[in-house]
Formats: structure tokens, sequence, C-alpha cells
């Protein structure tokens, strides 16, 4: 029997064994680390493989992997990717991405660097463990005086994302973040200071074969800075295929694959169209996270993984644009302090309220403890809404921010 190998297979990657199962291919996981990181155990399921195996000795474990005859070795989610492309040259050479440039499509100081050296339009950003070194970098650039981002170089989540304004300790925000364990487990060796990007974000995620790239599904972001945390979520909005900034995202998305050396499979690209143009926000060689595959689902009748299937399965060459069935919006609720939700008793009828509900993921209800919301992991929850007619899902979407404001944490 046919076989596909997924390297850590959580988040959305946990949708990828079914999907193949349907197809008669059975997966095999690979997993980094003997546990998952705590944020994504829940997505763990071990009984949709028919062997799991830790990583070890890559030539060994490639070995072991080989007499299966996987058709691919592909990542489940971000922490996975650099050991699947690894993996993946050792078992089906040339079924992957560029391997050279892997540390490009993980690190997010490492993509700076591939896109300055392809000309690429790109966000001013230093990485460095030394405050003194980010000081002089400043001073260099003339960003003194100007907003900044720092943030892990290797995160998700908006996971210990800040803004530091003229005048703030940006010092004290760097040191925080510095040495610290991040969401994915790994250890902040260094921090990455960029230039503040203002505009409009957007989601962007691809499908590529043989370095040729199709258009799966292209997100609007809205955002909100709160104190000096960014990134705090307040929806995520399908955009229409022909909405003219898709053609202006997807030329410049394009070019970011290119110069990662993405050939082969799923990426997830954030994009801000800001007053010079487009600039990345990050990428990742791998599906768009979370629910997202079944929401592109929703709005277009087809995902990133279906796109797996068919590229793997049936050896469909076809790269190209996703079409719109329904308007789509996830809907995000947040919590400006921690303590205990109060008035919440409508969570509880959103199924009934709103015409355009789909399914909502809110761990919280009356009497619940709840965190801060400063990023996505700390968020309440969401709720997810489609429909054909606009009207209706703006309607939805403002009743669903009635209900947020009416909600009390003390």
């Amino acid at each position: 029997m046919a076989s596909i190998v997924v390297v850590d297979p959580y988040s959305a990657g946990k949708g990828i064994a079914p999907a193949f199962a349907e197809r008669g291919v059975e997966a095999i996981a690979v997993l980094t680390t003997p546990e998952p990181p705590a944020g994504l155990a829940k997505s763990w399921i071990p009984e949709n493989y028919r062997e799991v195996h830790v990583l070890g000795e890559l030539d060994e474990l490639a070995a072991k992997l080989a007499v299966h005859e996987p058709i691919a070795v592909v990542p489940g989610t971000e922490t996975g990717v650099e050991t699947a492309e690894t993996l993946s040259e050792l078992i089906v050479p040339g079924r992957s991405n560029v391997l050279t440039s892997s540390s490009a499509r993980r690190d997010k100081w490492q993509m700076a660097v591939a896109l300055r050296s392809a000309g690429v339009p790109h966000l001013r950003q230093i990485s460095s463990d030394s405050a003194d070194a980010v000081a002089a970098w400043l001073l260099r650039e003339g960003l003194t005086e100007s907003p900044i981002v720092l943030k892990p170089q290797e995160s998700g989540g908006t996971d210990d994302v800040f803004v530091a304004l003229p005048g703030d300790d940006w010092r004290a925000k760097f040191n925080r973040i510095l040495g610290c364990v991040n969401k994915l487990n790994i250890r902040n060796d260094k921090v990455l200071v960029q230039e503040l990007a203002v505009g409009t974000e957007y989601e962007v995620d691809t499908y590529s074969i043989d370095g040729q790239h199709g258009l799966a599904a292209v997100w609007r972001y809205a955002k909100e800075r709160r104190g000096d945390r960014l990134g705090i979520y307040l929806s995520n909005t399908f955009v229409s295929p022909s909405d003219p900034v898709v053609d202006v995202l997807f030329e410049y998305v394009c070019q970011v694959l290119d110069a990662t050396g993405v050939r082969n499979g799923p990426a997830h690209v954030e994009v801000m169209i800001t007053a010079d143009g487009p600039r990345l926000i990050e990428i990742g060689a791998r599906l768009a996270g979370a629910e997202q595959q079944e929401l592109s689902f929703l709005g277009a009748r087809e995902s990133q993984i279906t796109r797996m299937v068919r590229h793997r399965v049936d050896e469909d060459s076809r790269v190209e644009r996703y079409s719109q069935h329904q308007h789509v919006k996830s809907v995000y609720l947040s919590s400006p302090a921690a303590g205990v939700l109060q008035n919440a008793a409508r969570l509880d009828s959103l199924a009934s309220l709103l015409p355009s509900f789909q399914r909502d993921v809110i761990p919280y209800r009356e009497g619940s403890e709840v965190p801060r919301t400063d990023d996505l992991w700390t968020s309440l929850g969401y709720v997810v809404l489609a429909t054909t007619e606009l009207d209706q899902l703006e309607r939805d979407e403002a009743l669903v921010r009635e209900i947020e404001a009416e909600l009390v944490v003390v």
C-alpha cells in the first residue's frame, strides 16, 4: 500500500492523514520531539498513523521510512519543515523544496536575507542577541525615532510579538524575548527587530509543483495593537479572487517563493500592503495553520490539503487560482484582562442567533477563568461565518461584536 510521511502532524497537519486515507494511502508520522509542543498537543491523533517514529539519526530513520516507498515526505506544521525537507531529499529526492535554502523558509531573519539577495522588496531588520548591536543598527538606519517590532525568529501565533513606539523602553522587550522558550518549544537565542510595517495584512496560501506556483486562497487579516502587543486578531476574511489586490499579492508572493526556494507543496505567506507596496511579514513552507484548511474549503470548495492529494496521488500538475463559492469570515473574541468570565450566556446560543453560523471554537463559558488576550494563543476563541449573502455575513459579524461587548471579566 502507498504511504505518505508527515513530520510533526499537528495543527492543520492533522488533516493530511485522513485525506490520504480516503485515497488508500497510509500515513506514517515522524515527531521531531518525543512529545508535541504543549500548544499543539491537542491536535496530535496517533491512531491516524500506521507507524510513529521519533526523530533520531537521519540516515537510519530515512532507511526505515524508505522501506514503505512513500510518495512524499511533508511537514504537518512549522516545527516539521526542515526535517521533512531533509528526509524528503534522502528518500524521494526532487519532490520537495531547495534544501540549501531550507532555513529561509523557517527562520524569519534568513527570509529577509534571501529576499535581499534576490532583490525582492523587504522590511529593514536585524537579528541579534545584543541590545547594543540593535541600538547601533537603529541609529545607522535612521530608525531611532520610528516604531519598531520585536519578535522571536522561530515561533508562531504572534507569540511574544511586541511593538515599541519612539520613547518606549524597547530594551526591556528585547530582554523579555531573548533566552525564553517560545510556544513552539524553541529557545529564543536571538531577537528579530524590524521596522513597523503599516498597512493591510494578508494571508496568501499557495501550492507549488516543480517550481510553478498556484494560488489556493487569500485572506485579509484585521488586527489591533493593544498596548505594546502587536497582532490581536479581530477577524480573518476570505478575499474574492477577482479583487484587484489579489494580483498584486500573487505577483509579489511568487517572487518570495522563488527567492526562498519553494518548489513543491503548500506555503503560507503573510504580506503587508504598505504605502511602498507589498512587504513580507513571514513565509512558512507548510499548510496554513489552525482551521484554515476547513475554512478554505468553505470558501473555495478546495484547500491546500486537497491540492496536495491531487498532486501526490493523482500526479496532477495543474497550478491555478482558487474560485469563490461563499463569503467566509472568522471572528475572534478577546479579553482585555485576565479573570472570571461573566455575562456570557449568549455564547451558548450563537448557532441559533447567527444565520451564517458554521461553528465556533470557544473553550470558555460563563464562570471560566480566562487569560488576557495578548496574541492568537490567548484569544477567547472564534466564530466561523459562511454564506452566499455578504449583507448577512456583515450583520452576523456585528452581532458577534455586540455579544463580545457584553462580556465582563472580573
